[in-house]
């Protein structure tokens, strides 16, 4: 917490097995958000913002045959209070979940 009693900006970075494409399709399932650059977002959360950024990362090969893309993804999270946070966070993983089978 700062001094005034507002939460300080929190980043949570993940690397994730998707492409920019499946990026773009599951943030606009979360809803609007204002385009900050080509690969960045905004959202409004409660009193503050987070910033969901996207940067493309080396893929992995498993097994010789199965090839996975990968990026890095961060999120920002500024003046937004720990209850407004959590429902963002379950929200965002529910989101970008994948079905297994």
């Amino acid at each position: 917490m700062t001094r005034a009693g507002q939460p300080t900006p929190e980043t949570i970075e993940k690397l994730m097995s998707l492409t920019e494409t499946e990026f773009r399709q599951s943030l606009a399932r979360l809803g609007a958000a204002d385009q900050r650059d080509e690969r960045s977002f905004r959202f409004g959360v409660g009193t503050g913002s987070v910033t969901v950024s996207f940067a493309p990362a080396n893929g992995v090969t498993l097994g010789g045959l199965l090839q996975l893309p990968r990026a890095r993804v961060r999120l920002k999270f500024d003046g937004v209070s720990e209850p407004d946070r959590a429902t963002f966070l379950k929200a965002f993983e529910l989101t970008f979940q994948r079905g297994g089978g």
